[in-house]
């Protein structure tokens, strides 16, 4: 299975996550700091799929043309989507949980990499 489209799954579970989170916000008032913190990182961890699937088309396109390899923020700007997230959850913590925040950053990275493991499995046909 393509990237792209394993980034498409994961993107989707993301916002089902998300989705939940804020049925969560609505019906549970005692669990809103933690729900909101929750959806704060998902959202950052969204964003930061978008860059990085950005950057690395750009790389492969730079690569294919044979171009002069220019140097971008790749990394930084992916370090300044959630440490935003977290300074959020840091300054207003009667709204966003800083652990939840914190936790739920990494979601849809991991959620690819899930996504890569059932898919080796489903392909390989129990051969490795």
């Amino acid at each position: 299975m393509p990237m792209d489209d394993m980034l498409k799954k994961a993107v989707r579970a993301a916002l089902f996550f998300m989705s939940a989170l804020l049925a969560a916000w609505a019906l549970l008032p005692e669990g809103r700091p933690v729900a909101a913190g929750l959806i704060l990182g998902t959202s950052a961890s969204v964003v930061n799929a978008f860059l990085l699937r950005r950057r690395i088309e750009f790389i492969g396109k730079t690569a294919a043309e044979h171009g002069e390899r220019k140097m971008t923020l790749g990394l930084a700007g992916r370090l300044a989507t959630v440490l935003l997230a977290v300074m959020t959850a840091y300054r207003f913590p009667e709204l966003f949980a800083l652990p939840a925040a914190l936790a739920s950053c990494f979601f849809v990275q991991l959620a690819v990499f899930f996504t890569a493991i059932t898919n080796n499995k489903n392909g390989s046909g129990g051969k490795g």
